[in-house]
């Protein structure tokens, strides 16, 4: 810890909050099928009224917990689809744009 953040008494507080932003903003950004969640927690498939979840096992069912992965299962499949679809295309795109091998004389 350097000098400044010693003086400082709120130092702790500010990067608790930090951490805490940088969390959700890493679910917030996040695109696919979750291996975990950014608290740490594992991720679990649940179902509530008819539809698929992927959960944090942490998660809290109310509208205020921000801070916990959770996601249409539907919606993490069709990233999923269109991330393999997007790697295809770039490798389809590198074949079809590759510079013709020339025979050397």
């Amino acid at each position: 810890m350097d000098r400044e953040s010693e003086k400082d008494p709120y130092y702790d507080d500010l990067k608790a909050a930090k951490r805490a932003i940088e969390q959700m903003e890493m679910i917030a950004m996040m695109e696919g099928i979750p291996k975990f969640c950014p608290c740490g927690g594992s991720i679990v498939d649940t179902r509530k009224d008819e539809k698929r979840y992927y959960q944090c096992e942490k998660f809290k069912d109310d509208r205020n917990d921000l801070m916990h992965i959770s996601k249409l299962w539907d919606k993490a499949m069709e990233e999923e689809e269109l991330k393999a679809h997007r790697a295809e295309i770039v490798n389809l795109s590198n074949v079809v744009f590759r510079s013709p091998i020339v025979p050397k004389k």
